[in-house]
This record gives structure tokens, C-alpha cells and sequence, in this order.
């Protein structure tokens, strides 16, 4: 078997060795079902059991309080884009967005079809810095504020939950940096993720919503309901088991390490290794406002197209994969989820360290680095 290779990618993320080995015994058998975990079937009591140890673990390892209602769905944060404003966005009533990145401007979007929605940034430099709630002058009390944590495309980051208006409530989309650190659950009225960054693979969103938010905000079909998934457990149709068996693997593997204390530490020593590469370098360049700077995504420039495209074939030589920029930014970045060890990082900033001392001599002085992609939303 070929040597596992190191994945900086932004999704599907890179697994821990430990989750790959456990999920490959159960595809061949489940416990001592005799049957793999691809094949068990949903009404099985084996699969009861692994449901609710999983939700167990969630509500242990995120912190979610008795007030709020743990759910796990098809699809991944798109499917709620959707959902979210269906349930939860009154007839009469307008949301509030902060739109801080591309997957943001799309969550806004997606609400438009279910309501008013009025948005918040980007400023004059883009999505290179997040907006401030603070200035902006939309409709009073809006029913909800919703705010992107993470940054996954260009690399910001809340380092705390913005303010919310009076007589609103958060919704949260935190797919890239759930569980890198504690949240403050009970502060929002609904936080969901995809699971193929932190928690496992893709085939699964995460939503955390408090129960009364429950009752949908307009008559809507069946499946579009989060009532409808409390009330079935999670099971109104049948669930995605193989990622499940992933979500739990990887639940597991979090709690054994440390929990998202120790997520939060190791996020913050491996985010330092970059940075101080990028920051110590006049070879590379940030491609956000430092105070901004997100811990999960770390984006950077080289001097030209060139000197990128070989840095990426260079790293792939030396095991090193997924370093591309988003489709619509470009340049380079560094996904640092989870499963990304601090010693992963310490190999890629000593190969960026002297990438660039071999390459300096070549980069043509004055050369200016493209930025209209950063300023589009």
C-alpha cells in the first residue's frame, strides 16, 4: 500500500489514519452484525445504537445545551442555505446577512427566495476583511442575523459571534471550523455544518437548532422540515448510515485527543507555523487583513503564476496535496482542519521556508500580484 500522502485540501478533508483503518474493518463487518457497515440496514438496532451515540457525542464534545435540538440530514450546508430561511424566516419579517465570502453572498442569495434579506459587506477591500455589523443601517429587528464563522475560500475568520440586533437570534454557518474550537451554543438559534471538513465526509449536514425554532415559519413540504426531523429522530428518511459510522469515528477520535479545547490549541500552533512563514518572508503575502486571519484556511500569494503552480508540483513531490486557492480567488492555501496534524504543518512551512530561498533569486523585482478576483462577490 502506498504511503499516505498529506492533504491541505478544503473538502472532502483529510482523515485521521486511526478513522480511515476503523471505517475500512466496518465496510467489511459492522460489529458482529456479519454484515458491513454499507449494508446495515437503518431499522437495525445496531444502527439505533450507533445514531445515538452519535448524537450523545455531539451534544458532549460542542457543548449543546437541553434547550436546543441536535439534528443530521442529507446534503451538506447548501441543503440549509435553503432550509434555513424556509423554516425560519417569517412572512412579513426580513434576515440579516454578513457577507463575508463567496459561500456567505450564496447563503443570502438562497434566502432571497424565501424572503427580504438585507446584507452587510463586503467592504472596499473585498472579502480580504471581514464586515462590521456595527455600521450597517438595515431594517430594525430583523428576525434572525446570520454570519458565516469561517471563511473557507479566502481565510477570515470570527474570532468571536457578532453582536446580535435586539429581538433578532444567530443562525451560524460553521461548517470549516466547527469543533477546531468551543461554541457558544446557546448564544445562537441555529448552527449547521457540512460534515467533510471537521467531522468526517461529505453525505451529511450537522444542524443544531434550538427547540423554539422548531415550528416552521410558513406551510412546507414534509421533507423541508426540521420539526418534521426531530420528530422522526433524524430518520424521516433513510439516513446516510456509512457517513454516520464517519461522523462517530471522527467524534470519537476528537474526544480521545483532547476535545475542542485541544482542537483549539493545535489550531492555533498550526495557523502560527504558516504565518510566521508567510510573515518572516518577503517571498509571500497574506492574502487577508491580519486581524482577520482565519486559524482553519490559510491563504497566501508567491510572486507570480508561475512560481505557484510550481510550488504546488513541488509539494506534490514531497507528499504534500490540496495546496490550490478556491476556483474563484485563486493563488494558494492551506486547509488546516482537524485530521492536519502540527507536524503536517511544520513540513509544509520548512518546504514553503525554502521554496521560496531557491526561488527568490528567479522572481522578477516589481512584480505586481492580480487582486480583482479578491474584491468580487
Amino acid at each position: 500500500m502506498p504511503e499516505r500522502r498529506i492533504s491541505f485540501a478544503p473538502g472532502p478533508a483529510m482523515l485521521p489514519t486511526e478513522v480511515v483503518t476503523a471505517f475500512q474493518a466496518a465496510v467489511t463487518s459492522y460489529g458482529t452484525t456479519g454484515l458491513g457497515i454499507l449494508e446495515l440496514g437503518h431499522r437495525s438496532t445496531e444502527f439505533a445504537d450507533l445514531l445515538d451515540d452519535t448524537l450523545a457525542r455531539v451534544r458532549d464534545l460542542v457543548g449543546v445545551p437541553d434547550t436546543h435540538e441536535v439534528l443530521i440530514l442529507h446534503g451538506g450546508a447548501r441543503m440549509q442555505f435553503a432550509m434555513l430561511p424556509a423554516n425560519l424566516l417569517p412572512p412579513g419579517r426580513s434576515a440579516d446577512y454578513l457577507n463575508s465570502g463567496h459561500f456567505a453572498h450564496d447563503a443570502a442569495s438562497e434566502a432571497r427566495s424565501h424572503g427580504t434579506v438585507h446584507t452587510i459587506g463586503p467592504t472596499s477591500t473585498g472579502y480580504r476583511r471581514l464586515p462590521d455589523p456595527s455600521t450597517h443601517t438595515c431594517a430594525p429587528a430583523p428576525a434572525y442575523l446570520h454570519y458565516t464563522s469561517n471563511n473557507t475560500e479566502i481565510g477570515t475568520q470570527y474570532a468571536a459571534p457578532p453582536p446580535v440586533p435586539a429581538g433578532s437570534w444567530l443562525a451560524c454557518d460553521a461548517s470549516s471550523d466547527i469543533l477546531t474550537r468551543p461554541f457558544d451554543v446557546a448564544g445562537h438559534g441555529v448552527i449547521y455544518a457540512t460534515a467533510h471538513k471537521n467531522l468526517g465526509t461529505a453525505g451529511l449536514a450537522l444542524v443544531i437548532i434550538d427547540r423554539a425554532q422548531l415550528a416552521p415559519a410558513r406551510r412546507l413540504p414534509a421533507y423541508f422540515s426540521y420539526d418534521v426531523h426531530a420528530r422522526a429522530g433524524s430518520c424521516y428518511n433513510t439516513p446516510p448510515i456509512a457517513s454516520i459510522l464517519t461522523l462517530n469515528l471522527m467524534l470519537r477520535w476528537i474526544g480521545d485527543a483532547g476535545g475542542a479545547a485541544e482542537m483549539s490549541r493545535r489550531s492555533r500552533t498550526k495557523a502560527a507555523l504558516l504565518y510566521d512563514a508567510i510573515d518572516s518572508s518577503d517571498f509571500y503575502t497574506g492574502l487577508v487583513n491580519p486581524d482577520h486571519r482565519s486559524l482553519v484556511n490559510v491563504t497566501f500569494t508567491a510572486p507570480t503564476a508561475e512560481l505557484e503552480h510550481q510550488f504546488l508540483a513541488e509539494a506534490g513531490l514531497q507528499g504534500m496535496d490540496g495546496l490550490w486557492g478556491y476556483r474563484k480567488v485563486g493563488h494558494l492555501r492551506a486547509s488546516l482542519f482537524n485530521a492536519i496534524s502540527i507536524e503536517h504543518c511544520e513540513r509544509l512551512a520548512h518546504f514553503m521556508t525554502h521554496f521560496a530561498a531557491r526561488r527568490r533569486r528567479t522572481t522578477l523585482s516589481g512584480h505586481t500580484i492580480a487582486a480583482t478576483t479578491l474584491d468580487s462577490a
